[in-house]
């Protein structure tokens, strides 16, 4: 069993620290212990890593989910194409909680950068045919970055995202290769000692000075999100991972923000209403059951006066993974 005060550490590691000398140094833990923390984490599992999270539109990628119209007994093999595409980032098995409704059963997302990306997509398509292949782009985000507290998990099942500004800006500049090599080595594991940047620089042939004076910059151009800890949620406790969706059409940004504003809402997007998937709000949440996802998910219809929802759980995994970017 974790102590309170180990748990209390990862969930703020998972807001970020800062990128400062020592980032350790401000926790409720010696920075020996936070990095002994982390250490056992991944060796236990828990934790996918500790590094950069970027956003991708700002690097110059572009990215979509994607739901694949498949037969039941193709999963496994269209899923095999998918998992194969390094631009591919999770893949999923998604069905209605209920059983009930014809809809795409194969979920994933897909991030290229951006003068490469329509003909990645393009390649998909014919790979997948003649299974139908569905676009559903964001087109507004309300929320993203997931944070799991680890003290609610068999409490009150909070744990609050970080939350995005609504932004329809897709731009974005070109990286010098100092950069990129910075970028590569912040989008993997970082090396866990007190000192983090140091340790990144020497292994990138670059400075401190340099490190952290361009992760403050990119901070402040919107490029970085944040450094911290990204676990494995299933480890974490929250098992019953699952895609809320819901038909708005007219408010959207209204009922958007509403949901966003639920602390349980780890993500939240306006996607296109397609005549085979009529919903254009997602979400996703997160709890310990499956029996709590359904009330939650029937408390924020509820909450948010939002009607004729689906709520889909994620079957079996076939890929997750982070991305990897300029490689």
């Amino acid at each position: 069993m974790m102590p309170d005060v180990e748990k209390m550490v990862l969930t703020k590691l998972q807001r970020g620290v800062a990128p400062v000398s020592r980032p350790f140094a401000e926790f409720d833990l010696p920075e020996t212990e936070v990095v002994a923390l982390l250490e056992r984490a991944q060796t236990d599992g828990l934790l996918r890593r500790f590094g950069g999270v970027f956003d991708a539109r700002r690097l110059g990628y572009k990215s979509i989910l994607c739901a694949l119209d498949v037969a039941p007994e193709q999963i496994e093999e269209k899923a095999a194409v998918i998992a194969a595409h390094p631009g591919v980032t999770h893949c999923y098995e998604r069905t209605p909680f209920r059983g009930e409704g014809n809809y795409p059963k194969l979920w994933f997302t897909l991030a290229m950068l951006h003068d490469g990306f329509e003909a990645g997509l393009a390649t998909l398509h014919a790979q997948l045919a003649p299974a139908e292949l569905f676009e559903l782009p964001a087109l507004r985000r309300f929320k993203i970055d997931v944070v799991f507290d680890l003290r609610t998990v068999d409490q009150d099942e909070i744990f609050p995202g970080i939350v995005s500004p609504v932004t329809d800006d897709e731009s974005f500049r070109v990286f010098s290769e100092e950069e990129k090599e910075l970028v590569r080595a912040l989008d993997q594991q970082m090396p866990l000692t007190a000192r983090p940047f140091a340790t990144l620089a020497e292994q990138i042939g670059q400075t401190e000075e340099f490190v952290l004076s361009t992760l403050q910059a990119w901070k402040e151009q919107g490029v970085l999100r944040r450094i911290g800890a990204i676990l494995y949620h299933r480890e974490a406790g929250f098992k019953a991972n699952a895609m809320c969706v819901w038909p708005v059409e007219e408010n959207m940004t209204e009922a958007g923000r509403h949901v966003a504003a639920r602390p349980e809402v780890t993500h939240c997007y306006q996607r296109p209403c397609l005549e085979r998937f009529p919903f254009d709000l997602y979400a996703m949440i997160h709890t310990a059951s499956w029996n709590e996802t359904e009330a939650l998910f029937n408390d924020i219809s509820t909450e948010c006066n939002l009607s004729g929802g689906e709520l889909f759980t994620s079957g079996k995994e076939f890929k997750k993974s982070s991305m990897k970017y300029f490689r």
